[in-house]
């Protein structure tokens, strides 16, 4: 198989981005973190040309660590989960970039450090004894799965650089703690920095590359959340639908 591959790189994090186009040829049926690597080899094997190879993050290449997210024919996700038999089905080339809701550190490599310092801000750790609830340890099980790869920030029209709401990666971890804790902070943070700013546009379901359940945990998180509002202002009493989430 011989295919074109552009990509999208950047010198610096000060330099101006550009698209570079490459010819892989190679089987067809394998990821995109592996065709990259074959662009690499090619590059490197050809001693006189003077270019660099593409520089890009992994860890695991098994879809377990996250580093290697990034755009690829305009979808956010990981290069190792992400075919090129698959791609070609779509359209006859293969365009590459890398995450755009983060800074560029160089070429497909961006810096997630905002998305960390958001949840250090929400101080999303336990700061008491764990209360286990055997009912919840199916859905605490699966946001736990959580890469933090960022894609899901990629695909939301409501997450920016430097703005209040944080996405879902701090939601996954403020329903997960809040389920564990007795410790209100979880869920006023999570009101202040998820719920206010999100529009349930879903995108993040979409692309989530462990397949989260995020719809239910955030519905799950505005309710109890919501129903903590409701009664700090002493508006209304508990609802139906509440009953028993706080005991569980």
């Amino acid at each position: 198989m011989s295919v074109k591959v552009n990509i999208r790189r950047q010198e610096s994090a000060d330099k101006e981005p550009y698209w570079q186009s490459f010819k892989y040829s190679g089987e067809r049926h394998v990821s995109v973190a592996t065709m990259i690597d074959a662009i690499n080899r090619d590059i490197a094997a050809s001693v006189d040309s003077g270019e660099r190879p593409v520089e890009w993050e992994c860890s695991c290449e098994q879809g377990l660590c996250g580093a290697c997210a990034m755009v690829v024919n305009d979808r956010p996700g990981l290069s190792c989960q992400m075919f090129c038999d698959e791609l070609l089905q779509e359209q006859p080339e293969i365009s590459i970039q890398a995450l755009s809701k983060f800074p560029v550190v160089r070429d497909l490599v961006v810096d997630r450090s905002e998305m960390f310092e958001a949840m250090k801000e929400m101080k999303l750790w336990l700061e008491a004894p764990a209360k286990v609830r055997p009912a919840h340890l199916p859905l605490q099980y699966e946001v736990s799965q959580c890469l933090m790869c960022g894609s899901c920030l990629e695909a939301c029209p409501n997450y920016s650089l430097g703005e209040t709401f944080t996405g879902m990666p701090a939601a996954m971890s403020a329903l997960n703690l809040t389920l564990l804790s007795e410790n209100k902070a979880y869920k006023k943070q999570y009101t202040k920095r998820v719920y206010e700013g999100c529009s349930k546009s879903l995108a993040c379901q979409e692309v989530c590359p462990m397949d989260i359940p995020i719809v239910e945990a955030v519905s799950k998180m505005n309710r109890i959340s919501v129903w903590s509002l409701w009664n700090l202002l002493g508006k209304r009493e508990q609802p139906a639908l509440m009953a028993g989430v706080e005991a569980e």
